[in-house]
């Protein structure tokens, strides 16, 4: 069977499972609904064994193949105790206003020797996060840096690209044609982004296509914001250490304060909110983290807490710019399962750490 079967395969297993133009369905009722997303941080799911996904796999750099394995061990002891702890604790979390689910990249480790263990590494992380939180409600996932990363970059980025779009066609009951794409709940618009290779002029065409929207939701790996860290500072969207696309970078930001726009991200295995005035509108952050690697991050623990504490870990001029503009700032170093609620203009994120029973904090976003 080759790639393109699979993915037919694959797909053909979800049309029972998926509402078909849910979205386009919801019509007059969702204006006025209460409803919620039911939402899962990185998870870097893998195997106990590292030869079911990553045997042959390797890099020319000794060092970060070293680093990749050693990620293998933790991502393995993490699925075989904690992770699935969390995700049950998240499955909890779905009830009759839980719309559809959402995974924030980096849902598998990567590391692939090949396309087709790619792609089979998808699909079986996929299936068990849909079966496992709302095997009846659709799950949306966005490109991570780890989703497409292998032996060969460009043979795992396509294999994500080929399974995503039917995938996502499937569970959206909409044509998906690119990692970047739009859709919508009612007044709402989700704006998903491939924060790997960012293509800016789509990207602009999808937001201004969100214009109108009531909240304008952009779901992202990586963070809009650069991460206050003295060594991954430049993990965010259009981010480099030499900020070289800053005027891109800037443009794509007004974009976003002109829309009110929410976004929604993972990547730095924190769970982190921000909000922001500037570029004359509102960009409030969320970033969310499931990755339970110690059982020591499923509980909260607060690294800074308020506006004036934003860049303070590092030196960079970079976060100069972004200052004052701060008007809510939090980082912890904590992982979980976070629920998104929207209820006419007000949207709040509740975050229960590793598999509490009990909410462990909500964040205001409107």
């Amino acid at each position: 069977m080759d790639r393109r079967d699979f993915i037919k395969v694959s797909a053909a297993g979800l049309v029972g499972l998926s509402i078909p133009g849910i979205w386009q369905s919801a019509g007059a009722c969702a204006k006025r609904e209460k409803y919620n997303v039911v939402i899962l941080g990185d998870t870097h799911y893998d195997d106990i064994d590292p030869l079911k996904y990553h045997a042959g796999y390797s890099d020319p750099n000794p060092s970060r193949e070293a680093a990749h394995r050693e990620e293998f061990v933790r991502n393995g002891q993490m699925w075989a105790q904690r992770c699935p702890r969390l995700v049950k604790r998240a499955a909890c979390l779905v009830d009759d206003e839980t719309r559809f689910t959402l995974q924030m990249g980096d849902l598998i480790q990567g590391d692939t020797a090949d396309a087709a263990t790619h792609m089979r590494f998808l699909d079986d992380a996929a299936n068990l996060m849909k079966s496992s939180l709302a095997p009846d409600l659709p799950f949306v996932t966005v490109a991570g840096n780890h989703d497409v990363r292998g032996k060969d970059d460009s043979a795992s980025w396509q294999a994500y690209k080929e399974y995503m779009t039917v995938r996502m066609s499937a569970e959206l009951g909409q044509e998906i044609t690119d990692v970047n794409f739009l859709f919508r709940y009612g007044q709402d618009a989700f704006v998903v982004i491939d924060f790997n290779r960012p293509k800016v002029s789509r990207i602009k065409a999808l937001l201004e296509e969100a214009r109108g929207a009531r909240h304008v939701f952009v779901i992202v790996h990586g963070p809009v914001f650069p991460f206050d860290d003295p060594d991954i500072y430049f993990w965010y969207l259009l981010g480099s250490r030499t900020d070289q696309y800053a005027g891109q970078r800037r443009e794509v930001r007004a974009l976003l304060a002109s829309l009110n726009a929410i976004v929604l991200c993972g990547h730095t295995h924190t769970t982190e909110f921000l909000d922001w005035r500037g570029d004359g509108g509102r960009i409030t952050q969320m970033t969310m983290n499931s990755v339970w690697s110690s059982e020591e991050k499923g509980q909260y623990s607060v690294l800074a807490s308020g506006a004036d504490q934003y860049g303070n870990l590092q030196g960079k001029t970079l976060f100069d710019e972004y200052r004052p503009g701060i008007c809510q700032y939090s980082m912890a170093d904590s992982a979980g399962s976070f629920k998104l609620i929207v209820d006419g203009p007000s949207v709040h994120v509740d975050f229960y750490a590793g598999d509490s029973s009990r909410r462990t904090r909500r964040f205001t976003l409107r």
